[in-house]
């Protein structure tokens, strides 16, 4: 039941459209964070998803009301404590399951190199000290051999709510939210876009398009989140970056 419930829910899409919308129309931090009803009120309505905190904190809910003991996790990127995801506990095992790196399903958490297949390639899995795991990404073609990547560091101790809120709250502040982000799985595999570019990837490889002319009509098509929606936190995001420039013309003047 934990792995159909872990696929079934890998269905949403990694986005940051709604927290950049939320960030700049609700001044209070605490009436920011999306809770479990939001987030599938927006899937349902409107095609949306979340980012990791927002989609983990979500499916945390679920998975606790089917009877599941699980747990909020935090990993690191380029900085410390900026991913989370969740480790459930199920007959004296414990399974990383990741909704905001799109994990299709729960990855066993032993001393071995565990790897799954994705309809992107393969995702790799390995332990570290003090109870920390490398995710790793493994992709390419026959031609082009084999692409490692890393792509975080978790740590599968248990985070405390308050600390995780605290994170989340951060979360707003971080760089990503400078640029309009969604990704999310097909058959095919990978669909991935940062502000006008889109790359499209599976097992065989990759193509990239730039969607600047047609931003909402795109994203819109391939993720199915209205464009009234893209357009609103894309309008913010432009704000954002014509104060920048203003800025940096004034200092570039008075040098």
């Amino acid at each position: 039941m934990l792995r159909e419930i872990v696929t079934h829910y890998a269905a949403l899409p990694y986005e940051n459209i709604t927290k950049i919308i939320k960030k700049f129309t609700v001044p209070d931090p605490a009436r920011r964070l999306r809770g479990p009803r939001e987030v599938v009120n927006g899937f349902v309505e409107r095609g949306t998803g979340g980012t990791c905190f927002s989609l983990t904190f979500c499916l945390g809910n679920i998975l606790t009301s089917s009877g599941f003991a699980c747990y909020p996790v935090m990993a690191d990127m380029k900085r410390p404590n900026i991913h989370s995801a969740l480790v459930v506990e199920m007959d004296g095992e414990r399974f990383l399951v990741d909704p905001g790196y799109l994990l299709v399903e729960p990855v066993r958490l032993t001393r071995d190199v565990e790897r799954i297949e994705t309809p992107f390639g393969l995702v790799e899995l390995r332990p570290r000290e003090r109870d920390r795991y490398d995710l790793f990404t493994i992709t390419g073609s026959e031609i082009k051999g084999p692409e490692r990547k890393w792509r975080y560091r978790v740590k599968t101790t248990p985070v405390s709510e308050a600390l995780f809120m605290r994170y989340w709250q951060e979360s707003f502040s971080l760089p990503m939210m400078n640029s309009i982000l969604l990704t999310r799985l097909t058959n095919e595999g990978h669909v991935y876009v940062k502000n006008h570019h889109l790359r499209i990837r599976s097992s065989e490889g990759g193509r990239n398009e730039n969607i600047r002319s047609r931003l909402e009509e795109r994203i819109e098509r391939e993720f199915g989140i209205p464009r009234s929606l893209v357009a609103e936190a894309h309008e913010y995001i432009e704000r954002v970056r014509s104060s920048w420039r203003s800025r940096v013309g004034a200092q570039t003047q008075e040098d």
